[in-house]
């Protein structure tokens, strides 16, 4: 699996819309006739938990342990159309049993170089900075960063993206940053505040704001994404933009901004 084809959603901060950003962009993608991947890095697993309804027996941490065991093997498919490889906690165990290893960081990256077949990976990761955000930003060729618009939000995205600069630092190969999504932004004054503050400070970085909305609420508890569900909701229109970025990145021929971790 070509690196480029690989988009890491990452925030260390809980409620940024990580896993709703994942299942949504999916949803939009395989609307463009995308094979489309998701990848769940959450111990939680509340994307899994979203796309599938069966007992996940092994994991992704599973096959990030132990490099026997292909990924593939463990692929779903789902009811809203995008392929699942599972989460649970097997991800903690993967990170304790690699924790003095010099290249734990990238087993991922070998679990998912073997993949066929999909014109997109989308990596949905865990509320924190740690084993499983490093080793998505450094499977992946690009990164989404999601977040809402308070000012605490802001804080854990920059955050963030000084763990990726500190990766960049020790010259490791990095997900270039592709997008900063506004997510869940309401009309009022402070979030239009915040949504300015990003703006001013990331530039075309910052992708179409996802406006706070009922239909992705409906979705989620319809358990599909906002295409299946009402394609003609106000907040597809983000998706679909996002989706299109995603597309001409994982072609090799998005004229956007090409960042780089630590630009």
């Amino acid at each position: 699996m070509n690196r480029e084809r690989i988009v890491a959603i990452v925030n260390r901060k809980g409620g940024s819309g990580k896993s709703t950003t994942a299942l949504n962009l999916g949803g939009a993608l395989a609307e463009l006739g995308m094979r489309v991947l998701v990848v769940d890095l959450d111990p939680q697993a509340s994307l899994t938990r979203l796309l599938t309804d069966r007992t996940v027996e092994c994991g992704v941490g599973t096959c990030i342990s132990a490099p026997g065991q292909p990924a593939a093997d463990l692929i779903q498919g789902t009811a809203a159309g995008i392929d699942l490889l599972p989460g649970d906690r097997s991800i903690e165990a993967a990170a304790l049993a690699l924790s003095d290893s010099p290249s734990g960081f990238l087993r991922l990256r070998r679990v998912l170089a073997p993949l066929e077949g999909y014109d997109v990976l989308l990596l949905d990761t865990p509320p924190a900075l740690g084993f499983a955000l490093s080793s998505a930003v450094l499977a992946a060729g690009w990164a989404i960063l999601p977040t809402a618009s308070t000012q605490q939000d802001i804080d854990a995205l920059l955050d963030t993206m000084m763990a990726m600069d500190e990766l960049e630092v020790d010259e490791m190969v990095c997900a270039r940053r592709l997008a900063i999504v506004p997510n869940a932004v309401h009309r009022d004054r402070p979030d239009r505040g915040g949504l300015e503050a990003l703006r001013s400070a990331y530039g075309e970085l910052v992708a179409e704001a996802v406006p706070h909305s009922a239909a992705i609420k409906r979705a989620l508890n319809r358990h599909l994404p906002l295409a299946r569900t009402e394609p003609g909701a106000k907040a597809m229109a983000a998706y679909r933009a996002l989706a299109r970025r995603v597309k001409l990145a994982a072609e090799g021929s998005y004229g956007g901004v090409l960042s780089a971790a630590g630009a």
